[in-house]
Parts: structure tokens; sequence; C-alpha cells
């Protein structure tokens, strides 16, 4: 407000006096300006000298303060040093005796340990002793058994190869023998069967001759008689027939019941070979 109202004052002087007060004015504003700022500079350098000083007296007592800080955190620093140096002393201290105690364990435990080790090595040692004799008396006897034993099987081999063969030439014996008697069974019965077709033949014939000569001495007048001599020709004829069934039968029964023994002998003779191989 005071500036508005000064410019417009020098407005109206500066109307009133013309250009050489305007002049005039100029170079009055020019020296105030010049002594304004000149008295800014005296202002800002007694500015910066207090203000210097303030920060000077503040960086003192902030230093000072500092310095008590300082001062305090040391003697507190070497009160937890001389604390620490305590503590370490006692740990170190604790720790040996701990170590100490460890050690001692340790040793007791190792003297333990070494005393039962060397009580089991002594077990051992005889255990070990007694099997070492126990192996010397059976590396004696283990031979000894195994001699022994292979003269026992040896002997049993050889009783038993003696027993088999012994059986064979008792089994080849009997076999001969059985097939000497079917043979001569066989043999006897064909004889037999052939003493008896030809004695029947003969018989057979003989009748039938007398037959014959009968009807030819009679001729034919009795027919009566004819047939009986029919009906007994007829049952001699039956008679004659029934026998050579029988024969034949009995002739049949004989080569099955060789059939059968020439079976089994077959079969017999492939278990022998069986056995021999």
């Amino acid at each position: 407000m005071d500036k508005s109202k000064k410019s417009k004052s020098k407005k109206a002087t500066i109307e009133e006096n013309g250009p050489e007060t305007i002049e005039d004015e100029k170079k009055t504003q020019t020296k105030t300006l010049l002594s304004g700022i000149i008295g800014g500079f005296e202002t800002f350098d007694h500015e910066m000298k207090v203000g210097t000083r303030q920060r000077r007296e503040k960086d003192e007592h902030r230093i000072a303060q500092l310095r008590n800080e300082m001062a305090t955190m040391e003697k507190t620093l070497n009160s937890e040093i001389t604390k620490r140096i305590e503590m370490n002393k006692s740990l170190h201290q604790f720790c040996e005796n701990e170590i100490q105690k460890m050690v001692d364990h340790f040793e007791s435990l190792l003297e333990t340990r070494k005393k039962a080790m060397t009580d089991k090595i002594r077990v051992l040692t005889n255990r070990i002793q007694a099997l070492e004799g126990k192996f010397e008396i059976e590396m004696e006897r283990i031979p000894r058994d195994i001699e022994e034993r292979g003269e026992k099987l040896a002997k049993m081999l050889k009783d038993f190869e003696e027993r088999f063969e012994a059986e064979r030439a008792d089994r080849l014996r009997r076999e001969a023998a059985l097939g000497k008697a079917l043979a001569d069974h066989e043999h006897a019965a064909a004889l037999r069967f052939d003493r008896e077709r030809t004695s029947r033949e003969n018989t057979y014939v003989e009748l039938r001759k007398a037959l014959e000569e009968n009807a030819a001495t009679r001729g034919r007048g009795d027919a009566k008689f004819q047939a009986a001599v029919r009906e007994e020709l007829a049952a001699l004829r039956n008679a004659v027939a029934l026998e050579r069934q029988t024969r034949e039968r009995e002739d049949d029964e004989i080569v099955e019941a060789l059939n059968s023994y020439t079976a089994k002998l077959q079969t017999s003779l492939k278990i022998i070979n069986s056995s021999e191989t």
C-alpha cells in the first residue's frame, strides 16, 4: 500500500515538475536502490554472521553432547568389555572343567570298554582254541569215517551184485525149466491128442466097416434094424463130433496157455534186459 501511494505521488510530482525533475528523480531512485542493496548486503552479512555463530554454537553444543554420549558409551563399552572378559574367563574355566570331566568320563568309559573287549577277546581266543581242537579231531575222524563208509558201501554193492546175479541165474533157470515143462506138456498133449484121434478114427472105421459088412450080409430086409443101425450110427457120429469139438477146445486152451506163457516170458526177458542195461 505504501509503495503504491509513493509511486502515485512520484507520478504526480513528475507530472508537475516536468522532464528535469524526472531525470533527477531517476538518479535519486538509483541511489536509493543502490543504498538499499548495500544495506541489504550489510543485513545479509550480519544475518550470516549471526547464523554462523548460532550454527557454530549449536554444533559445539551437539559436539559436546556427542562427546558426553561417547564418554558414556565408552564407559559402558569398557564395563561390557570387562564383563565379557570376566564371562569369557568364567566360560573358559567352565568349558575346561566340563572338558576335563568329559575326558575323565571318556577315559573311564574307554578303560571299561577296553577291559570288556579284552575279556571278549580272551573268551573268543579260548573258543577258537577249542574249535581248533575239535577241528583237528574232526579232520582225523572224517577221513576215517569216509573210508569205513566207502568200504561198507563197496561191500553192500558187491553183495547186491552177487544176490542180483544169483537171482537172475535162478530166474533164468526157473524160466528155462518152466519153458521145458511147457514144451514137454505141449508135446505130450499133442501126442496124446494124435493117439486119441487115431484111436477114434480107427474105431470109427472099424465100426463103419462092421456095419457095412453087416448091412451087406443081412441086406435090406429089416427096416427096423436099419433104423436102429442108423440111430446107432448117428449117435456114434455125434459122439465122434462131440469128442472132436472137445479135443479142439482143449487144443485151443493149450494154444492160449502157450501164448500167455510166451507173452509173460517175453515180458520177463524185457525186464531182465532193462535191469542189466
